[in-house]
Formats: structure tokens, C-alpha cells, sequence
């Protein structure tokens, strides 16, 4: 079977799948990625094929598409290369039997559903929908127990929608925000133009829904999350969740130091840094702690070019422009950073305890699942101090509460066998068609 997947096009989409890819693969499934220019690299080198789309709009200079016309321009390129064919091709070179496609690219699944290619989504969030008992993920809510519990949750939801109503569509239409080919995905408005122009109907709550960030469409859909991390409440029947999607196969190159004899406090931001405003109060803040801390040994990944001249190594502080998580974390005694899901599950995995600053996006509500298993302790970014930092790093090293959660959601994880789940799923899915001689699907 030819199975085609399409992911957004920031690194951390992509590294969730590649687990699931390799596992499809060894089962004897051709694997092939469909993405932005920007992420072929980082396919390629996990051994993948991969083909570019619209890779012809992302060949002039980053600094060129930073004007406002530049980028409305570039918007219009995009958008009408999604509509008048150029998408299609891409679709159908791979000749694939089954689309596995991010939730976020709503226009891939628009396409494929034109074209009569089976899809399953992907999400590499836990994004929801109106929920009585879970909390949006981009707010910070602890549920409870009880009416006011219900009616907050209630009331951050309906929050919720208001300002997407006010941030999101009155701000796209009237000063053309998110009108950006990494950010298109909270465009309501493109969403539905896209649909007409597929010959979608579209029917709220049947084929799509509005979730935390925007339109979502209603597909059969894995998500790259245990479903042990989420809290307690009702989910959506048509997710299954993947269980640990950490891909121990991935390939990094070695550590630029020797980390034998050291206790290492690992620190980023992930690898969308710039996209956070309190960045440089984060970085410098671990600065801060590392001169506060001459006995650890601190690892700074600052995936920004423009903030990352901003500090200085030192003789316990390593600053790294990138570096190889899975293979520093084995290493480390704490790990510092902003609440991305692929961050908080390999250090699950690799029983590390956390400290999380979250930013922005899902980060605040995976703080919050964080702290109620017991995986992490948490703080205000906006507020933290070099001091405070330091004093939580040493409390997350000797709280032996966090290493019991560490283990207990490591050991449910396991038995969940979420890849499992979602290998027979995938198969299962496509049977009919392939029984029905669909190989030369276009």
C-alpha cells in the first residue's frame, strides 16, 4: 500500500510521525511525505521520500517576504496553487492508496476529498472542541470538582470563541493576520473558500467543527498523544489516540561535549523560539540560574539565529543553535522548557522530571495535564528570574512525587500499545479499498 503522509510544516509535526512511518514501512507500506519546501531535509535524513509542494513560491530570500505585500502576495500564489491543480499533482505523483494528513492542513484533506483518496487525520495536539469537563488547551485552567468547576470551563469556551471571532477572522479580513502559509490553518473564512472551490459541501458539526484554533475537519483521526496524558472528560469518538510515538530510531549526530560526570539541566524553547515573545526572558533567565548554579551544567538550545547571539557559553553553559534531544535527554536530571507535546512525552520516556514555562498555543494546557500526572513542575514565564529558576530546577531534581509519575504514565503508556492500535487501524481502514483493486488510485 502506498501511504501518503502531509504534515504543517514546522519540524515538530513531522518528528511525531516518523515512528509510526518507519512501523508502516517495516510492515512492507510505501511511505512518502508531501510538505513545504522548508521540511524535505529533515525527511530525507529520517530516510523518507519526500515531495515538495509550491516549492517554486519559497525560492527568493526570507527578507524579501517580510513586507506586507510581499507576504499578501505570496498568501495569493499559495492559495491559488492549493485550487488550481498544482496541489492535486502533488497528490497524486505519490499514487497513494491512504492520505494521512495534519489536521491543520485542512486544505490537503479538502483536496484529497475531491480527488476520492481515503484520509485519516493527525493531530500532534490535544486541541478539542466545546467540552464540559476539559479545559481549552490554550489556557491554563486546573479543572475541579462541582458546578463552578463546569460553569469555568463552560465560560473558557465560550472565551474561547470570542476571541477567535475577534483575533482570528475580523483580524484576517481587516489587517490580513494569518494570511501566512505556516499560519492558514485559524483562517475560517480561506477554509470555506477552499471547500467551494473542492466541491465540498461543508455542514458544521457533520463535516467540520471550530476548534482552539480554528476550522477542523471530522475525519477518522490518530492522535500523537497516550491517551493517559489527557484529562479526565468526554473525547470525540472518531480519535484514536497513538500512545508513545517516540521514534527511537531517529537519527542524530553525536553530542558536542562528554556528558559523563555531569548533571545536565537541558533548556529550549523548541524549535519555533522566535514565534514566543518571552524568549529572551526565558534564555536569559537560564543564563541567570547558570551562573547562580556552577555545579550543574546547563544546555541552552536557542533554535533562533537572531536571539542566539544574544548569549555566550560559558564554563557551565553550553549555548547550541540545535542539539540532539533524545540523545541529550538520556543524560540529563532536568529538563527545562515550554510544554511542546514531543518534549514532554520523550521525557516521559526517558523519566526525566520538567520544569515548564509555557508560551503560547497548546503549551499552557499541556502544562496543566503536566502537573496534574505528576511529570512537571510549572511557572510563569512572564515573571520567571534566573533565581526562581534555579530553586525550581533543584526542587523538580529531588521531588520523588514527580519520578513516580514519570514511571506510572511511562508503564500506562505501554500499556496502552497505542502504535499497535493505530497500525491495525490504518490497515483496517483501507482494506476495502485495496480489496476493491484500488492500486492505481490516482
Amino acid at each position: 500500500m502506498n501511504i501518503l503522509f502531509s504534515m504543517h510544516g514546522e519540524a515538530g509535526h513531522h518528528l511525531g510521525t516518523f515512528r509510526l512511518a518507519r512501523a508502516l514501512a517495516s510492515r512492507g507500506h510505501r511511505v512518502t511525505y508531501l510538505g513545504l519546501p522548508r521540511v524535505r531535509q529533515l525527511v530525507e535524513a529520517q530516510g523518507f521520500a519526500f515531495i515538495a509542494f509550491a516549492e517554486d513560491l519559497f525560492t527568493t530570500s526570507g527578507a524579501a517576504q517580510q513586507s506586507p505585500a510581499a507576504a499578501a502576495a505570496l498568501f495569493r500564489r499559495y492559495t491559488t496553487a492549493i485550487v488550481d491543480g498544482r496541489l492535486d499533482a502533488c497528490l497524486r505523483s505519490a499514487r497513494p492508496d491512504l492520505l494521512l494528513c495534519d489536521a491543520f492542513l485542512w486544505y490537503v484533506a479538502l483536496r484529497a476529498q475531491r480527488l476520492g483518496l481515503p484520509t485519516i487525520g493527525i493531530s500532534t495536539s490535544l486541541f478539542l472542541f466545546d467540552n464540559p469537563r476539559i479545559p481549552p488547551a490554550v489556557t491554563s485552567i486546573r479543572p475541579g470538582r462541582g458546578v463552578l468547576s463546569a460553569l469555568r470551563i463552560s465560560l473558557a469556551w465560550k472565551m474561547m470563541h470570542l476571541r477567535h471571532l475577534v483575533t482570528k477572522r475580523l483580524a484576517s479580513r481587516l489587517v490580513g493576520a494569518y494570511r501566512a502559509p505556516l499560519r492558514m490553518h485559524h483562517l475560517t473564512d480561506t477554509f470555506a473558500w477552499v471547500a467551494r472551490q473542492s466541491g465540498v459541501r461543508l455542514r458544521r458539526h457533520v463535516t467540520h467543527r471550530l476548534d482552539e484554533i480554528g476550522p477542523h475537519l471530522i475525519l477518522p483521526e490518530l492522535v500523537l498523544c497516550p491517551a493517559a496524558f489527557q484529562l479526565p472528560g468526554p473525547r470525540p469518538a472518531e480519535r484514536r489516540h497513538c500512545g508513545d510515538f517516540i521514534d527511537l530510531q531517529r537519527q542524530e549526530p553525536p553530542l558536542p561535549f562528554d556528558p559523563s560526570g555531569r548533571t545536565i539541566i537541558f533548556c529550549s524553547l523548541g524549535t519555533s523560539a522566535a514565534a514566543y515573545r518571552q524568549a529572551r526572558r526565558f534564555f536569559a533567565a537560564v543564563a541567570e540560574a547558570s551562573a547562580l548554579a556552577p555545579e550543574w551544567f546547563f544546555v541552552l538550545h536557542i533554535s533562533d539565529p537572531a536571539l542566539i547571539g544574544a548569549l555566550a557559553s560559558s564554563a557551565n553553559l553550553l549555548v547550541v543553535p540545535w542539539i540532539s534531544q533524545l540523545t541529550l535527554l538520556r543524560h540529563a536530571a532536568v529538563m527545562v522548557h515550554h510544554g511542546g507535546l514531543n518534549s514532554i512525552m520523550e521525557c516521559v520516556h526517558r523519566e526525566v522530571p520538567m520544569v515548564i514555562l509555557p508560551c503560547a498555543r497548546d503549551q499552557p494546557g499541556n502544562a496543566v495535564r503536566a502537573a496534574h500526572h505528576q511529570l512537571a513542575l510549572t511557572a510563569d514565564v512572564r515573571s520567571i528570574t534566573g533565581d526562581r529558576l534555579r530553586r525550581l530546577i533543584g526542587e523538580a531534581m529531588g521531588d520523588a512525587a514527580l519520578k513516580r509519575g514519570l514511571r506510572r504514565l511511562k508503564d500506562q503508556i505501554e500499556q496502552e500499545r497505542g502504535l499497535e492500535q493505530a497500525l491495525a487501524f490504518i490497515e483496517g481502514f483501507t482494506a476495502g479499498f485495496t480489496a476493491g483493486g484500488n492500486s492505481d488510485r490516482p
